[in-house]
């Protein structure tokens, strides 16, 4: 980096800007009205949710067909809402019980990969 960069550089951040003050003096617009909002999507949350949802999907590929799909009909995983062991029993043509014991068994085998501590990592 050439001196001449380093003082550009200090200059240009040891400017204070009022935050009611023009963005450009031919624009009437100013900070506040191109500061994020709260209902303004926050492009690293989707990046993170993104890569969380990846994540998920790398873990579930490593189960059974059966035990993925009971997983993602437990957790609601890419539906509107989660079903319930009866709700997943019907759709599977499985008992309650037995979906349970497939929900329990896949569980435990995602906790015992080293996929479990990329996605215990989301979790902050």
């Amino acid at each position: 980096m050439f001196p001449e960069d380093v003082m550009e550089s200090l200059r240009t951040n040891g400017r204070t800007v009022s935050m009611d003050a023009p963005i450009s003096p031919d624009e009437d617009n100013n900070m506040y009205d191109v500061l994020q909002g709260e209902e303004t999507p926050r492009p690293d949350k989707n990046l993170i949710n993104e890569s969380l949802a990846y994540e998920i999907e790398r873990a579930l590929s490593t189960l059974s067909s059966r035990e993925a799909k009971v997983l993602k009909f437990y957790f609601g995983l890419g539906m509107k809402h989660p079903l319930t062991l009866e709700e997943i029993g019907e759709e599977l043509n499985l008992t309650r019980e037995r979906v349970r014991q497939i929900k329990e068994k896949a569980i435990k085998r995602i906790q015992f990969t080293t996929r479990c501590k990329i996605l215990r990592s989301y979790l902050g």
